[in-house]
């Protein structure tokens, strides 16, 4: 059930961004809706589940518009993977954690897709990326988050509750 729910969530996500999402952008600004669900998925389930849902989410973008197979899957997979280990023990209803996590791992992700991108290909300067697209579409997806959030957390509810309802049906 689980598994299934992510990879629903996944595909929907991936839906959404690429076409709802092409319409609400500003200043050429889209949200990146794949580090809202990966970065609140990693927080509410822990790391595994965060790698998962970011390694899905990372193969599903390259599949369709990545240059190299595998890189936004790799980044995705270690966001997703660290936000979940590491900020695992903090009060989950709280709207500002994640609000937080999404605008500094979006960050994070806007500086490795830069490295693997654009650096090693010979483009040495950041700074107009961090300015025009990394910094905006950071502050434009956190804010999204603040609205997707209250949903995932509502989905993660019924998941826990399904967890343990089969929990007890197979420990008796």
């Amino acid at each position: 059930m689980r598994i299934f729910t992510y990879g629903l969530l996944v595909i929907l996500n991936f839906i959404l961004q690429t076409t709802l999402f092409n319409y609400i952008e500003i200043i050429g600004i889209k949200p990146n809706t794949a580090i809202i669900l990966v970065v609140s998925f990693a927080f509410l389930r822990g790391e595994i589940d965060g790698a998962i849902i970011g390694f899905l989410s990372g193969i599903l973008i390259d599949s369709f518009f990545g240059s190299m197979l595998g890189i936004n899957a790799f980044i995705y997979l270690i966001i997703g993977f660290l936000c979940g280990k590491i900020f695992n023990e903090f009060y989950k209803e709280n709207i500002l954690i994640p609000f937080f996590l999404t605008l500094f791992f979006d960050i994070i992700y806007g500086l490795l897709y830069f490295f693997f991108n654009a650096f090693l290909r010979g483009y040495p300067n950041i700074l107009p990326f961090l300015k025009t697209i990394i910094i905006p579409e950071a502050i434009y997806s956190g804010i999204l988050s603040i609205i997707i959030y209250p949903f995932l957390l509502i989905i993660d509810k019924k998941l826990r509750k399904t967890d343990r309802k089969r929990k007890n049906i197979f420990s008796q």
